[in-house]
């Protein structure tokens, strides 16, 4: 288990152990602080490449809870790197992606309790609004193709949320095991992981599920290990990120595809570059892009459809990323752990690495409708933009 993923319950990981106590669900949002802005070039290192149904119980609707907004100036940005912060009371941020209104949305676990999670929503100018305030803590979330947001609750008996553009928020499943990553598919489903670790915090029953926008959730595989992130791919599968992999002598991580029929293929691990998958994205030059770690090493890591993976750069721990409107790779750094060690970094699809700001735990990443980018900081409760 990734020491940066979303779990709850009794055995919690590293970062929610240090966020504990966050607690909260303040719907402000505060005034920008000044823009913070640092930049570097961060060397790549020399690239390896190794290629190589059940239903779901009935939906339960979830009333939301009044959404309360304070409005946020709107500041000016004017350069490449230039961060602005939003809110100063979120308990913990997590996930965020750009909704089908125009505006930007995001789950907040909700600290150490399971149950006290939300579902955000802030617009360009930096108005923040909340939903619901019971959820079991979401982590990821996706614009689906009927025009309503979806999104992971990340716990034992997990579900699938979805939440509409005017607050209503209904949940499907109920007995999921730690689903995480949730994308739209080709096929006009929404795709996901689950950890598959159970309650005595053991890995190794992970699958990829289906979901339907009717609620009706399939699942595939059932021996994968923790997989993470998952994205649509330009050749019409998923992809996907595991942190191990059981079938191989050294338990070393792997990329993921599964075809929209259901068929997994796995590329890597036994010695391979990558050694921990967090997230995963496609990238401008139709290669997948991901985040991951080989023993104390982190980097930026790029698969090609065929399986061959390269890896770029020497990090602290990245995590989110995604493709950007300028044509490079946007991606969050979480740092040490420590407050303003953390960084946005950007890799063009060379691999040439640079690094901006200094930040507390920032965790995802999305392009928002206005042509910047935003993430969310899990460290200090805040949604932060930055200019590409």
């Amino acid at each position: 288990m990734s020491t940066r993923s979303y779990h709850q319950g009794a055995f919690t990981i590293v970062v929610l152990a240090v966020f504990c106590g966050c607690g909260g669900s303040g719907g402000s949002s505060g005034a920008p602080v000044a823009p913070i802005l640092s930049g570097g070039s961060v060397p790549s290192t020399a690239p390896s490449a190794t290629p190589t149904a059940r239903p779901s119980s009935s939906p339960s609707a979830v009333p939301s809870s009044s959404p309360s907004a304070t409005p946020s100036p709107t500041p000016t940005a004017s350069s490449v790197g230039t961060i602005t912060e939003f809110g100063s009371a979120l308990s913990e941020p997590a996930g965020i992606t750009a909704g089908p209104d125009g505006n930007l949305w995001f789950t907040e676990l909700g600290g150490g309790a399971n149950t006290t999670g939300q579902i955000g929503r802030i617009t360009t100018a930096g108005v923040v609004t909340q939903f619901g305030g019971s959820l079991s803590a979401p982590a990821e979330i996706t614009t689906g193709p009927d025009g309503n947001l979806w999104f992971t609750e990340e716990a034992l008996n997990g579900k699938i949320g979805r939440i509409t553009t005017a607050g209503v928020i209904t949940e499907f499943g109920g007995s999921l095991l730690e689903p995480a990553g949730i994308t739209t598919g080709p096929d006009g489903n929404l795709w996901f992981t689950e950890e598959g670790v159970n309650s005595m915090g053991i890995a190794g029953s992970g699958k990829i599920g289906r979901i339907t926008t009717a609620g009706v959730i399939t699942e595939f595989g059932g021996s994968l290990l923790e997989p993470q992130g998952i994205t649509a791919g330009p050749d019409g599968n998923l992809w996907f990120t595991e942190l191990s992999n059981p079938g191989t002598q050294n338990s070393s991580g792997v990329i993921g595809r599964i075809t929209t029929a259901g068929a997994i293929s796995q590329f890597g691990g036994g010695g391979s570059a990558v050694s921990a998958g967090d997230l995963i994205t496609t990238g401008p030059d139709g290669n997948l892009w991901f985040t991951g770690s080989s023993g104390s090493s982190s980097f930026i890591g790029r698969i090609t459809t065929v399986g061959v993976i390269t890896d770029f750069g020497s990090l602290t721990a990245p995590y989110g990323i995604t493709a950007g409107p300028d044509g490079n790779l946007w991606f969050t750094d979480e740092g040490n752990l420590s407050a303003g060690s953390g960084k946005i970094g950007r890799i063009t699809t060379s691999g040439a690495i640079t690094e901006f700001g200094s930040l507390s735990n920032p965790t995802q990443i999305t392009p928002g409708p206005d042509g910047n980018l935003w993430f969310t900081e899990t460290g200090n409760g805040k949604i932060g933009r930055i200019v590409p």
